[in-house]
């Protein structure tokens, strides 16, 4: 008898959090609305990093020469 009673609690308990569950999910939106996202792009057609102008030009000395 207490077995079939801590059953059927049990099969209550679950009938009662499903069904909270379903009720919890009903539409609600308290937030304020969102912006759209601004995207940033750049108009330039040519988009060429600089030049990297600090390496010094090779020594003009005698090549054949051993180090």
């Amino acid at each position: 008898m207490i077995k079939l009673l801590r059953e059927l609690l049990v099969i209550a308990m679950l009938g009662g959090v499903v069904s909270g569950g379903a009720f919890a999910q009903k539409k609600d939106d308290k937030r304020p609305p969102k912006e759209p996202a601004k995207v940033i792009t750049n108009d330039q057609k040519n988009q060429r990093p600089p030049k990297n102008n600090n390496q010094q030009p090779p020594k003009q000395g005698n090549r054949n020469r051993p180090d």
